[in-house]
């Protein structure tokens, strides 16, 4: 058996960057508002802390982010900058230090080899 992973790192601003396509596309999943800050809030499960000011508010007030909320997001995101992941393959992801990854496997099929 043949395994292919990779892993997809986003930084602080890059998981900011998902949040705002997350909250253009899915509206309905947050507050309207000025996003602030993206914070990783929980490591197992892993969770976001997503701050938002509401308009004319000085106040920003934070919403939680479940792991596959997280884990939707990442994928949507991957998907908007084209970065191709395979359906069939497993995907996962995990905090290291300050960056979230998202693992991408697939076991890959091989021919039979005559013997």
């Amino acid at each position: 058996m043949i395994v292919d992973s990779r892993q997809i790192q986003f930084s602080a601003e890059a998981l900011k960057d998902a949040v705002k396509t997350y909250r253009e596309l899915f509206p309905q999943k947050q507050p309207p508002g000025l996003l602030g800050t993206v914070m990783i809030r929980g490591i197992n499960p892993i969770s976001l802390g997503v701050k938002v000011q509401a308009m004319g508010s000085r106040v920003y007030r934070e919403v939680e982010m479940a792991e596959s909320e997280v884990a939707a997001m990442l994928i949507l995101y991957c998907r908007k900058l084209r970065i191709p992941l395979p359906r069939t393959a497993d995907k996962a992801i995990k905090v290291q230090g300050d960056n979230i990854a998202l693992i991408v496997s697939k076991t890959l099929t091989l021919p039979a080899v005559p013997a």
